[in-house]
């Protein structure tokens, strides 16, 4: 009986080979294995130079791995290769604005539009984009577009009540931002206690769903007066470092901790939905400072020299926090040296509030003289807001500390950019929120450094009493 001979295995193609390793790729990539999905991006382009998609998806990995200069290149290669592609003109779009080149993200997001004008996600992403720079207008229509085109693109919805309120419509901005809760992993509700819906509170005991932005649970305190007056008991729940100084306040009942177990609530409301229950609109914001009591002091006395003009509190990240050790900047977040211009003005004595790795900024510049370092004592909301009591000025960016010093009626000089939160509004100096408050507003394309000069004319001004 003859043997059967066993056919030769077929020699795998360089095409072959090069598709094998990009799949292998892009499962690592989804994997979240960022490192070698780059590697095996890189072997697949080696195998196959003309293939857009591989240098697109690279793009993405190094994008992901905080290399959008690297990822801006591979976008471009992937463009040459295939003219057209809204995917990599967002792609591109998304890299320029990590890199702060806002005006050219415009314009890549805008050929993506051209490219794909049928596409909700496209126009989503340009409406983002426009936001980013200032031109909220344009982005409504973008977003409007965009919920025309996918009516239930709930993303696309709350980013079009987002920019309303940022144009100052909140009435309108406040119904739209209920589509929030519809969002995975966005409703703080309770199961089993009815939503309030606006009815008499005589009597009923409220709970306040916190919604995960510290700055707003400060911002919306001002609120639980109007629920006190109708005649409630009002639950705030909270981060334990919020404890003790929403406890000092004659409005809030009682502060339970995050998703714990309550028993006589009669009604709840996520705090994000209070100001439009409230009937709120930019001409009726109540109690726009000294609605923050501080609770007795125990914590850091400062030592401010008696010929000190003018005691001024730093604050240069957003996140309570503090910056991550290994975290990139956020948008939001000036670097301490973009302040430089503010570090030589006599008569005033410099205060870092600054929690997180942002305290290891002084020590790295040499600046231990010219600030004091006082965040890292600092255990708890209360505890800054006792600083902060200490201080004239409070100079920072989008934070907590902004909101406490509002809310205290403290002098309080907020850096912001185009596209910051919606409560700021656009284009204004002061704010409908606090009183106290004065915005300065960076540009586009300008840099932290360029606000810093007007901040330091104005100080100069106000030692020499022309401000």
């Amino acid at each position: 009986m003859a043997k059967t001979q066993k056919a030769a295995p077929t020699k795998e193609t360089r095409a072959q080979k090069a598709q094998r390793i990009y799949q292998r790729a892009i499962t690592l990539h989804q994997a979240g294995d960022l490192n070698d999905a780059i590697k095996g991006y890189a072997l697949a382009i080696r195998l196959a130079p003309k293939s857009s998609d591989i240098y697109n998806n690279l793009g993405v990995a190094l994008r992901a791995s905080g290399r959008p200069e690297a990822a801006l290149a591979c976008y471009r290669r992937s463009l040459a290769i295939t003219p057209g592609s809204a995917s990599v003109y967002t792609n591109m779009g998304n890299a320029l604005h990590d890199l702060g080149e806002n005006t050219r993200a415009v314009e890549a997001h805008r050929r993506a539009v051209v490219n794909a004008p049928k596409s909700a996600k496209t126009y989503y992403n340009a409406g983002r984009a426009l936001a980013d720079v200032g031109q909220s207008q344009d982005a409504l229509d973008h977003f409007g577009r965009a919920i025309k085109l996918q009516s239930d693109y709930q993303a696309a919805q709350l980013q079009h009540g987002e920019t309303l309120l940022r144009l100052g419509d909140w009435p309108q901005g406040f119904k739209e931002l209920e589509v929030r809760l519809s969002l995975p992993n966005r409703d703080p509700r309770r199961k089993d206690i009815p939503t309030w819906d606006g009815e008499q509170l005589d009597g009923k005991t409220i709970l306040i769903n916190y919604e995960g932005d510290e700055g707003v649970l400060i911002q919306y305190l001002r609120f639980m007066r109007e629920l006190k007056k109708m005649g409630a008991r009002v639950l705030v729940e909270c981060p334990p470092h919020f404890n003790q100084l929403l406890k000092a306040s004659p409005d809030i009942d009682a502060t339970p901790n995050l998703g714990a177990d309550l028993k006589h609530v009669d009604v709840q409301i996520p705090l994000l939905s209070l100001p439009g229950r409230l009937g709120i609109n930019v001409k009726n914001v109540p109690a726009q400072e000294g609605y923050l009591p501080i609770p007795n002091f125990a914590g850091q006395q400062l030592d401010i020299h008696p010929d000190i003009r003018l005691a001024v509190g730093l604050v240069w990240s957003g996140e309570w926090a503090g910056r991550s050790t290994n975290g990139p900047i956020r948008p939001s977040d000036v670097k301490l040296e973009d302040l430089a211009e503010l570090f030589g003005i006599p008569n005033i004595q410099l205060v870092s509030l600054e929690l997180g790795h942002g305290t290891k900024d002084v020590t790295r510049l040499g600046l231990q003289p010219l600030i004091d370092q006082v965040g890292s004592s600092m255990m708890d909301v209360a505890d800054m807001a006792g600083i902060i009591e200490q201080l004239d000025l409070v100079i920072c960016v989008d934070s907590v500390a902004a909101h406490v010093a509002g809310a205290m009626g403290k002098p309080v000089w907020m850096l912001t950019k185009p596209g910051a939160n919606w409560c700021w509004l656009e284009d204004q100096d002061n704010s409908p929120w606090y009183a106290s408050m004065n915005i300065f507003r960076k540009g586009a394309d300008h840099s932290w450094a360029d606000i810093a000069s007007s901040l330091r004319l104005t100080l100069v001004n106000i030692l020499k009493g022309t401000a």
